[in-house]
């Protein structure tokens, strides 16, 4: 007999499909279950595991360090916050290199 449009499914495909059907309906004759079922593991490595760690505690960091706003807010209010333009000079210079270089 010969069977067209398979769509590219090969007749192991179907094979494996069977066998794996006929194991989750519960037959358990030793010509239905396949020697070796094959199963799927990933095991990271020792870097992806730091990295996943690092990742992890950077998340944990707040995006606000909210001690920090709330100092600059009262100096302000109060009259106190001065700034040298000459340091915000400097850090524009510093960013815009960055950018460049980045």
């Amino acid at each position: 007999m010969n069977i067209n449009n398979t769509k590219g499914i090969s007749a192991k495909q179907i094979q494996q499909y069977e066998q794996n059907e006929s194991l989750k309906k519960g037959k358990t004759s030793q010509e239905e279950i396949p020697s070796s079922i094959p199963q799927e593991k990933v095991e990271l490595s020792d870097t992806a595991k730091e990295m996943q760690q690092i990742k992890n505690a950077v998340d944990e960091i707040p995006d606000i360090r909210e001690s920090k706003v709330e100092s600059l807010k009262s100096q302000i209010e109060s009259g106190t916050y001065n700034v040298k333009g000459e340091e915000v000079a400097k850090k524009i210079i510093g960013e815009a290199m960055l950018d460049i270089f980045a």
